[in-house]
C-alpha cells in the first residue's frame, strides 16, 4: 500500500501477519497511514485543551510541504494555503462518533473539526527594515501553548526565525482579542511556558528564553551591529545562552 507519513517521497508497504500490535507502537505514524488516518500534517508542536468548551489548541509551527495541494500523492486530505510561520489550530472535540469502518467510537472527545482561528494565523511578508520576514504583530511559528480554563485564555510561546525577537501572545477565546505580552531577547526562542492560575490569590504566567543571540540572516548589518552593541553594554547578558553569533569578531564577556 502506497502512504506518505511525514516525508515527501511515497512509501509502499506491506503488514506482516499478525503484527498490527507492533506496528502500532514501533511505526505508529506509517500504521496510521496505512490505516488510513491523515499524515499530512507539517510539524506539529504543542497541544492544549480547553475542557469546559471541548476545545483542542495544537500547534502548527508551518503550514507547507505535505498540507499543501498535491495531486502526485496517495492521498492529498490536506490541501491549504501555504504559511511559512504557522498558525494555531482549534480543533473541536465531540462525542457519538463513528471510525471509518463504521464502528462507535467509545469516548467524548473525537475530533470533528479544525481550523486557525484569523488572529492565529501567521503572515508572512518580504524582509522588514529590522529583518522580519513575517509580521511582528502576528504569532510566528507557534512552539508551545498552555490554556488557562480560569482566564478563558491561550497563551502561546514562539519559537521563529522570521521575527527577530521571539514572543509570548494570549488570546481571550471569548472575546478573540490577541495581545502580545511579553519580548524576549533578540534571537531567542520563548520556550517553557506555563501558568499558575491561583497562587496565593495570584496568577503568575512564566516562560523561559534560550539561545540568545542567534542572529537572523534576513538581518542587515546594521541592526545585528546594535543588536551586538546592545550586548556588550550589558557585560554579556547572554552568556548561560547558546550564542550563535557568525561573526569575525568575538563579543567581549564570553
Amino acid at each position: 500500500m502506497p502512504v506518505r507519513a511525514g516525508q515527501s517521497s511515497t512509501e509502499y508497504l506491506k503488514l506482516k501477519p499478525g503484527m498490527e500490535q507492533a506496528a502500532a507502537f514501533l511505526e505508529t505514524r506509517r500504521y496510521a497511514a496505512y490505516k488510513g488516518a491523515t499524515t499530512e500534517f507539517r510539524k506539529m508542536e504543542g497541544v492544549a485543551a480547553n475542557h469546559a468548551d471541548k476545545k483542542l489548541y495544537v500547534a502548527m509551527s508551518q503550514i507547507n510541504k505535505g498540507m499543501l495541494a498535491d495531486e502526485t500523492g496517495p492521498i492529498d486530505d490536506i490541501q491549504v494555503e501555504k504559511v511559512d510561520a504557522g498558525g494555531t489550530y482549534e480543533i473541536s472535540l465531540a462525542g457519538a462518533q463513528i471510525d471509518t469502518d463504521g464502528g462507535a467510537i467509545n469516548s467524548e472527545f473525537v475530533p470533528t473539526e479544525m481550523y486557525v482561528p484569523e488572529p492565529l494565523l501567521g503572515r508572512d511578508i518580504a524582509a522588514d527594515a529590522l529583518g522580519n520576514t513575517t509580521d511582528p504583530d502576528r504569532i510566528a511559528n507557534t512552539d508551545n501553548v498552555f490554556f488557562s480554563e480560569k482566564m478563558r485564555t491561550l497563551f502561546i510561546g514562539e519559537d521563529t526565525g522570521m521575527h527577530v525577537n521571539n514572543f509570548v501572545w494570549d488570546w481571550n477565546v471569548d472575546t478573540g482579542e490577541l495581545s502580545r505580552i511579553l519580548v524576549v531577547a533578540s534571537g531567542a526562542e520563548a520556550t517553557g511556558l506555563q501558568v499558575a492560575e491561583n497562587v496565593n490569590g495570584h496568577a503568575y504566567v512564566m516562560s523561559n528564553a534560550q539561545h540568545q543571540g542567534d542572529w537572523l540572516r534576513s538581518m542587515s548589518e546594521e541592526v545585528r551591529d546594535r543588536l551586538i552593541q546592545t550586548v556588550e553594554a550589558r557585560d554579556g547578558i547572554n552568556r548561560y545562552g547558546t550564542l550563535n553569533y557568525r561573526l569575525e569578531a568575538p563579543v567581549p564577556g564570553f
